[in-house]
């Protein structure tokens, strides 16, 4: 018997739903999917521009810092406001990091980490200079 009658099975295709899909999709025998990716060329898809590494490095040497102090000195800080911190600096760091930083974003962090870090001594110089190069690198906008 062949499939060609009324009860011959269906080939819907590739169904998605709840979602978006990105990127290629096949389905069923022999079936082939290529994706070609084109990247831009230019200063967005290369290095950090010099005020994102600024905030990058300032980022990372107070991280180097608040480890330092926790180590040193454990009760120096309250344990959430180090968490706080910590957290609130890993997300700078990965959103500084991107092609295009999201200012408002960024601007949520670094206030958390000043709340967090700002009455703590050995910690004000960094603060204030993530703060410097935040403020460097969206200067222009």
């Amino acid at each position: 018997m062949t499939p060609d009658g009324p009860h011959a099975p269906r080939n819907e295709g590739v169904q998605i739903s709840g979602g978006t899909q990105y990127g290629p999709v096949a389905g069923g025998p022999d079936a082939q999917a290529t994706l070609y990716q084109a990247h831009p060329a230019g200063p967005s898809s290369a290095e950090p521009l010099p005020a994102q590494q600024e905030l990058l490095q300032a980022v990372a040497a107070l991280r180097r810092d608040l480890a330092a102090l926790i180590a040193e000195r454990p009760g120096a800080l309250e344990p959430d406001a180090a968490q706080d911190a910590e957290q609130s600096l890993a997300q700078a760091e990965s959103e500084a990091g991107q092609a295009q930083p999201r200012q408002g974003r960024l601007r949520r962090r670094v206030q958390t980490v000043a709340d967090a870090l700002g009455d703590v001594g050995a910690l004000a110089a960094g603060v204030t200079a993530v703060q410097a190069a935040f403020d460097r690198l969206f200067a222009a906008g």
